[in-house]
């Protein structure tokens, strides 16, 4: 198991890390070296399936690792072996999914794709008597989960290969497999209600039948080569029962179901409808989707008792942003009826992610709704939606609205605090919410194009702030003073209280390089005070969240000369700490002499790491490592 979890790891780290320079190249090099030795390990657990059938966790696992190394992007003919062994395997329970997850993956790749060897293979698994069984068994027992799988298997193969079923439609496997498609798109159920299995195959059927009209199988011709005529052939008559599956599939149900059903029906069909071709709608569509905003209808739909078409009207509120950002004058009934339901639990999701989707897109012309925006119930995803709107104002504007803001949140923290050592356990979950709400704040002021990424990425505002002139802009303003001491004061709280509670200081640290992120002088604590915040807590409790706010501090602060001794000094502090418990200075017989760290003029023992300590501290060893590296960028 530890030998898969490296191998599985390690495509992905190297896919996704940012390596410097040219150490990418000769990584990738050795990975490319090191595929037999991969694949061979893989065959070895794989073959094994046959004679430990009882060992089905180590099998996922290392059909999840050739997944990994499929994604990374292995070549055809290497990995193909474990793809056809991986088709054999849909046949086993307990391994279905995971090979489910490999075939799907291997179609995702488009080099494996070119390959008529993996589609007539595929073909062949998937329309065997095996295969039909299981679909049979699915549907006569109503398995969804089995169902999905067996749907997004099929349906993922019609899409990869959508000219070549087009060109074969009158043969017999695909007749096999598009009649196994057929059934899981008449999976027992009605799509108001039932609609998870039967929605899958949707955009297949779509798919096909453009091609079939793109490659001019249908309409059917008599000028046409035979063989085309009755691939047409066979595809109306398959396009004919697909009629009659999705109308029998939206027809009323039974009596029994039907009577469970909201009366709203209807309606929420019409709803769900419009706005599922909501992509399709001109956003200078000036006739129907203003009878939609109008009084006609959205200030007459129910309130209070149809939650599912609330939802839908809401979700269709928020798919039509775009819309409503060249038609602002019907922005204010659209956020009177929003803002409700943000208090309802039965709709605070959908509410919350239409508020979010309308105050992104339309943020500059609901600038003037702030007030009645700010009494919003308060969620992550509403006050970042709220402060998306305050982003776009000039900083004279924004401050006031800002503090307002996070001014409440704030008075949730104060209160939390103070019934702290009362009731504990209440007053830890508030803080975790309030912190988080704080972050949530803090990314929503971010300008969407900004981010410290590195050094070179630096502009004018960063350095602005990193240099403290905004700080200054902002000190002239009625109250910073008084609000900064607020959060420095909160933040100081919250660490000398929760010090020893990870999570808790996870979420502290996430929140300070959120503010740190958002360049806003308002929500962020001073550079001296953030170094020693990080030192004092790191030095108390070494937990790795603290490294990672440190990096993200050097590459803020790093850019001006007059922050290198406080740098330097946080640098020493952090790395002195690391390297105590994660080794010893006298070594042991198998490690090597202690070798000075120059970092910044000084000198720093630095002791062997043992495998033990990496072990144990892998976020720690992982984040150290990560600062070392972004100073010496």
């Amino acid at each position: 198991m530890t030998i898969l979890e490296f191998l599985t790891l390690v495509p992905e780290e190297v896919a996704n890390t940012e390596i410097i320079g040219g150490k990418r190249a000769q990584i990738t090099q050795e990975l490319k070296e090191s595929i037999p030795l991969v694949i061979s390990t893989l065959s070895s657990f794989l073959i094994s399936i046959t004679e430990n059938s009882g060992e089905s966790t180590l099998h996922q696992k290392a059909l999840g690792c050739l997944q990994s190394w499929i994604q990374y992007g292995v070549d055809f003919q290497e990995v193909y072996p474990l793809v056809r062994q991986s088709m054999m395997l849909l046949g086993n329970d307990d391994l279905f999914q995971s090979a489910t997850d490999v075939l799907l993956e291997a179609m995702q790749q488009p080099s494996y794709t070119r390959y008529n060897t993996l589609r007539n293979d595929l073909l062949d698994c998937f329309s065997s008597d095996g295969m039909k069984l299981k679909l049979t068994d699915c549907i006569s027992e109503e398995d969804d989960e089995t169902a999905i799988s067996l749907a997004k298997l099929l349906t993922g193969f019609g899409e990869t290969f959508t000219d070549f079923i087009a060109s074969q439609f009158a043969s017999p496997k695909i007749s096999v497999l598009l009649e196994m498609i057929m059934q899981l798109t008449d999976f027992p159920g009605h799509f108001p209600a039932d609609q998870e299995v039967s929605e899958v195959p949707l955009n297949f059927w779509y798919m096909l039948q453009e091609t079939l009209f793109d490659d001019g199988i249908i309409p059917i011709r008599q000028q046409q080569a035979i063989w085309n005529r009755q691939c047409g052939e066979e595809a109306m008559i398959v396009y004919r029962e697909l009629v009659s599956v999705i109308k029998r599939k939206a027809a009323f149900p039974e009596d029994s179901v039907w009577r469970s059903w909201p009366k709203g029906k209807d309606l929420e069909a019409t709803m769900f409808c419009l706005k599922s071709i909501c992509e399709e709608v001109p956003a200078d569509e000036d006739t129907y989707i203003r009878q939609f905003f109008g009084p006609k209808v959205l200030e007459r739909l129910p309130t209070s008792e149809d939650f599912r078409l609330q939802n839908t009207v809401l979700l269709l509120t928020g798919a039509l942003a775009e819309w409503l950002k060249i038609h602002p004058e019907f922005l204010p009934p659209v956020m009177n009826y929003i803002v409700p339901c943000l208090s309802v639990q039965r709709l605070s999701m959908s509410a919350a992610t239409a508020f979010s989707d309308i105050c992104d897109t339309c943020r500059e012309s609901l600038t003037d709704a702030l007030d009645s925006l700010m009494h919003a119930n308060i969620m992550q995803k509403v006050v970042e939606s709220v402060a998306d709107v305050i982003q776009v104002l000039p900083p004279d504007r924004a401050i006031a609205p800002l503090m307002a803001l996070a001014g409440d949140i704030l008075q949730g923290v104060g209160k939390a605090l103070t019934v702290a050592k009362e009731a504990p356990a209440e007053a830890r979950e508030v803080i975790l919410a309030q912190l988080q709400y704080l972050s949530a704040c803090c990314r929503g002021i971010q300008s969407p194009n900004d981010d410290y990424q590195s050094l070179s990425a630096r502009n004018s505002n960063y350095d602005n702030f990193a240099n403290g002139q905004l700080a200054a802009m902002y000190a002239k303003v009625d109250g910073f003073h008084q609000f900064t001491s607020a959060i420095y004061d909160s933040v100081q709280h919250i660490a000398a209280t929760w010090r020893d509670d990870e999570e808790i200081m996870k979420t502290l640290s996430h929140y300070i390089e959120a503010g740190i992120r958002s360049i806003s002088p308002l929500l962020t604590l001073a550079f001296d005070d953030l170094a020693v915040l990080t030192v004092t807590n790191y030095q108390s409790t070494g937990f790795a969240c603290w490294l990672h706010t440190a990096t993200l501090i050097m590459t803020v602060y790093g850019g001006h000369e007059t922050n290198y001794p406080r740098l330097r000094d946080l640098l020493g502090s952090l790395t002195e700490k690391t390297l105590g418990f994660i080794g010893t200075v006298e070594g042991k017989a198998n490690c090597q002499k202690a070798l000075p760290l120059i970092i910044n003029q000084t000198v720093i023992n630095r002791p062997c790491l043992h495998m033990k300590a990496m072990e144990q501290y892998p976020d720690v060893i992982d984040n150290y490592f990560e600062l070392l590296s972004r100073v010496s960028n």
